[in-house]
């Protein structure tokens, strides 16, 4: 009985010692995907977007049909990744708009994020107030269309990415249930888009 009870306490002291060790392996893991993603990645990519003044419904379409309207984006720009869990994307886009608007257009485009790492996945998730947008070509130049207060425009859910196993190969992808919301104006867009890119520097 003694020596089941030896061979008892063995193991559980052994098992944790191992529940200890896992929380700074784990820790570990992720300073060493943190240290690989830190850097610059330009980038280009595609998309497309609705845009809905009145929101959508839950299954994603709009609440006022004839006033939405959609089209593609084309984007060329750069990650940066800061080893603290922030980082920036700033881009240059082209669109496209479908019925009602039929224009075409460019804009400079650029948001913060923070970003956490399960392995080569990343999470990001919106920094609120950092979202900018300046056209640059086409006839949202002449009227642009009124934007609220940085802080009301934000988007309602985080998206994913991914890295190479040796940190030189950026893809990220976003899309639904995504959104892209305006308040207090009550317009919302939603996108999808995939972005492919490359480590510039570190």
């Amino acid at each position: 009985m003694k020596r089941n009870i030896k061979k008892l306490a063995v193991l559980a002291s052994v098992a944790a010692i191992a529940m200890l060790m896992a929380v700074p392996m784990a820790s570990a893991h992720d300073s060493w995907w943190k240290m690989l993603i830190r850097g610059e990645y330009a980038f280009t990519g595609s998309g497309a977007c609705t845009l809905a003044p009145g929101g959508f419904k839950t299954d994603f379409t709009p609440n006022i049909p004839d006033l939405a309207w959609m089209g593609p984006n084309f984007w060329a720009g750069v990650y940066t990744f800061n080893y603290d869990g922030t980082g920036k994307m700033v881009s240059h886009q082209v669109y496209q708009d479908g019925p009602p608007a039929y224009a075409a257009g460019a804009a400079n485009l650029s948001w913060e994020f923070t970003y956490e790492m399960d392995g080569p996945e990343i999470t990001f998730t919106f920094m609120t107030g950092t979202y900018n947008l300046e056209y640059t070509l086409g006839p949202n130049v002449l009227s642009p269309p009124p934007l609220p207060p940085l802080e009301y425009v934000y988007f309602d859910q985080p998206w994913k990415g991914r890295i190479s196993p040796d940190g030189k190969t950026l893809f990220v992808f976003y899309g639904v249930p995504m959104k892209l919301i305006f308040i207090p104006q009550g317009f919302e867009a939603v996108c999808h888009g995939v972005h492919q890119g490359f480590k510039t520097h570190r």
